[in-house]
């Protein structure tokens, strides 16, 4: 059965090239990596898997389902590089213009706190994926990943 939350996601169906960059140890951005994202609609429309590609050869991806009993989009993510028996989880759901998930992660030094994911700015060109940690209660808030994605035209 097709679930109205399945539209959430509807702006990045498709294949995008993207830039992704990441923070290093000494806390400045790496330079930024070529990456295609894909997305789909799998199990009949209930769901949506995406995919990274990476120059590499490293790859990633998640399942994503809607749980109405929850009203949360749950994220299961894998990747080749630490291949894992069972799989990180974000939850989330879709605030006005953005998709934001949240995991229970600590900082290095400890402190409790949350990584957390958004998509934003949606447009018919591409998006926006941000990961950063946050404190729990949001106040302090320390980017460690973005990805800038533009759809392919081809």
């Amino acid at each position: 059965m097709h679930q109205e939350e399945i539209k959430d996601y509807e702006a990045m169906i498709g294949l995008c090239h993207c830039k992704s960059t990441t923070r290093n140890q000494e806390g400045t951005w790496n330079d930024p990596q070529d990456i295609t994202w894909e997305w789909k609609y799998i199990m009949n429309g209930t769901a949506v898997q995406d995919e990274t590609l990476k120059a590499d050869g490293s790859h990633s991806g998640s399942i994503r389902q809607f749980i109405k009993d929850s009203s949360r989009w749950y994220v299961h993510w894998y990747n080749s590089k630490s291949p894992a028996t069972t799989f990180p989880v974000w939850e989330g759901r879709k605030a006005k213009d953005r998709i934001i998930l949240y995991k229970e992660q600590k900082a290095p030094n400890g402190t409790a706190g949350y990584s957390r994911l958004s998509f934003y700015d949606f447009k018919k060109t591409g998006y926006k994926w941000i990961g950063e940690w946050v404190n729990r209660d949001e106040t302090i808030v320390y980017p460690t990943w973005k990805i800038v994605c533009l759809r392919r035209t081809e």
